[in-house]
């Protein structure tokens, strides 16, 4: 069947789904009104208690697994997102805020690692520091249904369950042969292209006592770059790194004003348009330019390159200032190649003992890209090498490392123009060793030659389960599991720049030369040559393992008769053992580009004591209770922190009312509790979120705000007497840096819910 469908950003052009039923048609999820009529009891998501039909006292949407692949969406999450409380943040698509290709939900915008993934109310394998679970490990193509619940379900399922549990329900009696061809792509550039090959066989034996069933998948998305498309091919935010070279200057050690006016005076820029010794880039001529300054009458002047040149200045803010256009060479979707395979059995011996067991293999590579390496300058002011970007040079002053690049006076690439201003100056920078004129030159330089810095994922997990449930009695049952899984994630990380290597071009006599061919020239937008770029550019390779081992173990029955009904117990007990191990590998030092990082090893281990109660008070009032006590404790070994063992309770209530046949009221409260992961208590690393300055003076804050909103900025930081024409340069970033702390406690969640279900004339609605 072929089947065009126009879906968000793409078109669905040939979405061929072929279903071959050779052996006999795939069974489906019944209808609730034939799970009432077949009286067989139904575990339903927020709840290990059986239930007579599909009622549930937690909120549960449900989608069937035919909905889920209806668009020949490849992974799971570009269909999760379109459901109401999804916050549709982050994807596998996603490049910067990148996810590793990873494939994730987060439910009400807590964050993926505050919401449970369930493959049929069990943990499956985890895939990245935070502990949440990568949906590109599950096999679409035996989802019977995923059931999810915001109400909050800690107490039943455990930790990170705070926002909720996403259950994926697998089928249990698949029997026949599944076969299905996607295709995707987008309009009118038909680029972006999807493709997916997947197919699905099982069948029962033993007098339908037992069931098998085994599926294999085979996805591939092409990348979409940011140039491709004309609404993302402009920065939003703004860089103050150029691969034109830029001049950093001192405050203490500045060039002469005079002598800038008189020189861009050369250029035909009069004074009152000529820039400050901030404000200086290089044009590949020798010559400089002048930055500009936002909302200023100091536009850019004498910028000497093409629009379309490798300058690329930024159209949203050029002409009015230059900043660099970093978006054009990014990625705006993530390309990803997966092969999957997932085995599902189960062997029902006598109805005491039925035999279990589940396990999949996922491989799937990723790449994610940004603009080539900007290196600033700056100057630390510690003699220790513990921060990844730190070069050490003769032109700092004792006791100072170079976080950026500085050039000799004798540098023989050092354009006659700028030599002319630095000679001007007469202070002293204390952070450079010399004075006046003598000082080196700091500049600020973006690495176009060695390519975007990209990151290439390959991750591999492994995961299997076996178990074992069955009677105890009429009114009893249990069911105990083991499962094991295995994540690997290789990275390599391309464009990195070796900062100290940099610096030794730029100190040497020649600029370089005798180091590599041609040396180093970073006044303006220069060739460099191969054997340069071999010189400075470095690739790193890391390594991060996970292993998670659950058992779990319980009984489930009825306790006795209450007015309503039977009083439904479960009793159980889970212990949960994660180990994170994290190989750096030999990207050390002075590394500019992708962050560094050290060494990591760790444990974390869990132990719970779970039960709930069901109570039908009488036909139309039901309260129900669930109650689970946790002990957690971790090691970081790699650095000797044991942590202090954790015990907390998560607990909860509904309560149910039916006062007509056709309403059904509840209200519920829980109380949950999440652990601390192994991210945020032991890494860390640096990001540059973009930011805007509401007190510029023409922003709609300013503009709208008045008096009170100018007395708020001035009270905040902006003087008085520039309140009125203060323009912060736009879509700024801040580079902030977050580290873990094994100091923290598990955090808690309470959640209340109310709400009703009403039905009439076939209809239903809540």
């Amino acid at each position: 069947m072929k089947k065009a469908r126009l879906s968000n950003f793409r078109y669905t052009a040939a979405p061929l789904a072929l279903g071959l039923a050779l052996i006999s048609t795939p069974s489906f999820a019944q209808d609730e009104a034939a799970e009432e009529d077949s009286g067989e009891a139904i575990i339903v998501t927020g709840s290990r208690i059986a239930r007579p039909n599909l009622d549930s006292n937690s909120p549960v949407s449900v989608v069937t697994g035919d909905q889920t692949v209806a668009n020949a969406d490849i992974t799971l999450d570009t269909f999760l997102n379109t459901l109401p409380g999804v916050n549709p943040a982050g994807t596998t698509t996603s490049n910067n805020p990148g996810n590793g290709g990873q494939s994730n939900i987060d439910l009400r915008g807590l964050g993926s690692n505050r919401n449970l993934v369930l493959i049929n109310g069990r943990r499956p394998m985890v895939s990245a520091s935070n502990q949440t679970v990568d949906l590109n490990t599950i096999p679409q193509g035996l989802i019977e249904r995923i059931d999810v619940t915001t109400g909050g379900a800690g107490a039943a399922y455990g930790a990170d369950a705070i926002a909720g549990v996403v259950n994926m329900i697998l089928k249990d009696d698949f029997e026949g042969l599944d076969l299905r061809a996607a295709y995707t792509n987008s309009i009118p550039e038909t680029d972006a292209r999807e493709y997916q090959f997947s197919g699905t066989i099982g069948g029962n034996f033993a007098d339908g006592r037992g069931n098998i069933a085994f599926s294999a998948e085979y996805s591939k998305r092409q990348s979409l770059i940011k140039a491709q498309r004309a609404f993302a091919s402009q920065a939003t935010s703004t860089t103050g790194t150029f691969p034109t070279g830029r001049y950093t200057q001192s405050g203490t050690n500045p060039i002469s004003q005079t002598a800038i006016n008189t020189l861009f005076a050369g250029y035909g820029v009069s004074a009152a348009q000529a820039p400050n010794g901030t404000l200086l880039g290089f044009n590949s001529d020798g010559s400089l330019y002048g930055v500009g300054i936002f909302n200023s009458p100091n536009n850019v002047s004498n910028f000497r390159y093409a629009a379309d040149s490798a300058a690329n200045p930024n159209l949203n803010f050029f002409p009015d200032f230059y900043s660099y256009n970093f978006d054009i060479v990014n990625i705006l979707v993530l390309p990803m190649e997966r092969k999957s395979a997932f085995l599902t059995a189960h062997y029902e011996i006598n109805p005491s003992f039925d035999f279990f067991m589940q396990g999949g293999f996922t491989e799937y590579t990723s790449s994610s890209a940004l603009a080539p390496t900007p290196v600033g300058t700056g100057i630390v002011n510690t003699t220790s090498t513990a921060s990844g970007l730190n070069a050490r040079s003769a032109l700092v002053a004792p006791g100072g490392r170079i976080t950026g690049l500085v050039a000799p006076m004798s540098n023989p690439f050092l354009p006659a123009d700028l030599r002319t201003l630095l000679l001007t100056r007469t202070g002293d920078d204390a952070n450079l060793t010399g004075v006046g004129a003598a000082e080196g030159v700091r500049i600020g330089y973006r690495f176009l030659p060695t390519g975007l810095r990209e990151q290439v994922f390959d991750n591999e997990v492994l995961q299997g389960l076996v178990g074992l449930r069955g009677d105890i009695s009429d009114n009893w049952r249990y069911e105990a599991y083991y499962s094991w899984g295995r994540t690997t994630i290789d990275q390599e990380a391309r464009g990195n720049v070796n900062v100290q290597r940099v610096q030794e071009l730029l100190e040497a006599a020649d600029g370089g030369a005798s180091l590599c061919a041609g040396g180093f020239n970073p006044f303006g937008i220069q060739p460099l040559s191969q054997a340069c770029v071999d010189y400075v550019d470095e690739v790193g390779r890391t390594k991060t393992t996970f292993t998670q081992k659950v058992a779990q173990g319980y009984v489930s029955g009825d306790l006795m008769e209450l007015p309503g009904g039977p009083l439904g117990v479960v009793l159980g007990v889970e212990s949960r053992n994660f180990r994170y191990a994290f190989d750096p590998g030999a990207l050390f030092g002075p590394i500019a580009g992708f962050n560094t990082s050290t060494p990591d090893l760790g444990t974390n281990s869990f132990f719970d004591i779970f039960g709930e109660i069901r109570a039908p008070i009488m036909d139309t009032l039901e309260l129900s209770l669930t109650a689970r006590h946790s002990k957690s404790d971790f090691n970081d070994i790699q650095n000797g922190v044991d942590g202090t063992p954790s015990k907390d309770f998560a607990y909860g209530g509904t309560l149910s009312w039916s006062p007509l046949d056709s309403v059904r009221l509840r209200a519920s409260y829980q109380h949950s509790v999440r652990a601390p992961n192994f991210g945020e208590l032991f890494s860390g690393g640096g990001s540059f979120p973009q930011i805007f300055d509401p007190c510029s003076a023409t922003t709609d804050f300013r503009t709208s705000g008045g008096a009170a909103a100018r007395a708020l900025c001035v009270a905040t930081g902006v003087g008085n007497s520039t309140a009125d024409s203060f323009a912060a340069t736009p879509g700024g970033q801040a580079f902030i840096t977050v580290t873990g702390n094994p100091d923290l406690k598990p955090e808690s969640s309470d959640t209340f819910t109310v709400g009703g279900v009403f039905t009439a004339g076939g209809f239903t609605g809540s």
